[in-house]
């Protein structure tokens, strides 16, 4: 047991090396970028309204690079926060509230993309100790995901409820689903089915919901739909079905 013990310190130490090496890489890579993507824009204003043929071709050039700059740093921001281990500022936390507020922030997007959110909180869910910030950057990711995976007219549904010692939370959608093998690898990281993908988002999730003790599942199948369940420490006994 004890040698158990010092072979996971030793490899958490080894990968808390190996992520401080990749993250100054990244950033090494991302200065580099910045200047880049800022000098494409000065050239473009140089440019101003393109008339001739020349221009606009050499404009449209410009717009192709720019965007490539600018996926290349998403890619690295997500990298960079797949490497570094954040420090989690735990507080007491209404989910209730905090589902609210993101219901609220993000339905006029869904509702561009002709996709209903709707929620079902039980109110007697009792606060807990999170990092508010981080579980809300877990649940937006969840939400957009699904988002992704469905099609106009589907819905998607977030559910809090009280768990047997702990809060339980679902995002669940009516989309396309996944094959089983797509979900067996669907927490692999850089495994992504999107051509614009990093791979590193549910990674990212299942590292921060695992910070606060908690854990993640994933249940899907193709034509019906996907669901995540959030299962955190703390709250209250359950004592029944959202109302």
């Amino acid at each position: 047991m004890k040698s158990e013990h010092a072979e996971d310190r030793i490899r958490t130490r080894q990968l808390a090396q190996l992520g401080a090496l990749f993250a100054g890489f990244a950033h090494e890579i991302r200065n580099p970028l910045s200047t880049i993507g800022l000098n494409l824009q000065l050239v473009k204003e140089d440019f101003g309204a393109a008339e001739t043929p020349r221009d606009k071709r050499v404009v449209r050039r410009l717009d192709t690079i720019e965007q490539e700059v600018k996926r290349l740093q998403g890619i690295l921001d997500e990298f960079l926060g797949f490497v570094r281990v954040p420090k989690l500022d735990r507080k007491p936390t209404s989910l209730e509230q905090l589902i609210s507020e993101l219901v609220e922030f993000i339905t006029p997007e869904l509702a561009e993309q002709g996709m209903a959110l709707r929620s079902y909180l039980e109110s007697s869910v009792d606060s807990v100790s999170v990092d508010p910030a981080q579980i809300r950057a877990v649940l937006l990711n969840l939400v957009r995901n699904a988002a992704q995976a469905s099609k106009r007219g589907d819905e998607i549904m977030i559910t809090l409820r009280r768990d047997d010692g702990g809060v339980l939370i679902r995002v669940t959608d009516t989309g396309e689903g996944m094959t089983p093998e797509v979900r067996d690898q669907a927490f692999r990281p850089y495994f992504s089915t999107k051509k614009s993908g990093t791979g590193l988002g549910l990674p990212i999730v299942r590292r921060i919901v695992e910070q606060h003790g908690g854990s993640i599942e994933l249940a899907s199948e193709v034509g019906k739909g996907t669901q995540f369940t959030i299962r955190l420490p703390g709250g209250s006994p359950e004592t029944g079905e959202p109302s």
